[in-house]
């Protein structure tokens, strides 16, 4: 009766393993039903979610552009969102490399493509995820939503607007916590166990 009780539990576990992801069995439990809510919440915003470090629906004269400049793929997040209301999509740049990180978080570029180029609009360090896009514009752009935290600042979110030629720069001043009502979507964010997603 033992044998038959334990080749049974063997038995159970080979199907287990042969039918969960490798996240799944080895992340608990708890961890696992936040990683699916947070897949879920993010696809229920009807828009198209990917694994950041996936090539997928990336412009080539953006990778290009991204390889030139010494990014390591692995190291940069990259998602695509039309900022400034022309049906074209810009490119949001998150750069996670110890390069350009900091106490206060890492750096997001904004990119824009110019006659098959690909131009820098802003660069801000010291930013964390998520990175949101607001229903807001200034300039017919659409507003940011970023969150700040570390390098001596209180945490908090801050909506970064456009000037009319970038959006702002500095992230440590000039900047308010948004308003209640602001609204959005996410464009770069990182689920509980550390997989990030980004809006293509």
């Amino acid at each position: 009766m033992r044998a038959a009780g334990r080749r049974e539990a063997e038995e159970r576990a080979v199907y287990r393993d042969s039918v969960m992801s490798p996240t799944e069995r080895f992340l608990p439990r708890s961890m696992v039903r936040l990683a699916l809510l947070f897949v879920i919440a993010t696809a229920s915003a009807g828009q198209a979610q990917l694994a950041c470090h996936a090539r997928d629906e990336l412009p080539r004269g953006l990778e290009l552009f991204l390889d030139a400049q010494g990014f390591d793929s692995g190291d940069r997040l990259v998602a695509l969102a039309d900022l400034d209301g022309d049906e074209r999509s810009e490119a949001l740049v998150y750069l996670r490399g110890s390069d350009w990180c900091g106490s206060g978080g890492c750096t997001l570029l904004v990119l824009r493509e110019w006659r098959g180029d690909w131009l820098p609009i802003s660069q801000m360090p010291a930013t964390r995820l998520p990175v949101r896009l607001l229903e807001r514009r200034h300039h017919r752009w659409r507003s940011l939503q970023i969150h700040i935290g570390g390098g001596g600042s209180i945490a908090h979110d801050a909506v970064l607007d456009f000037d009319g030629h970038r959006y702002v720069s500095d992230t440590t001043s000039g900047r308010s916590k948004p308003p209640a009502n602001t609204t959005g979507y996410p464009l770069i964010d990182e689920a509980p166990d550390g997989t990030t997603f980004c809006k293509r």
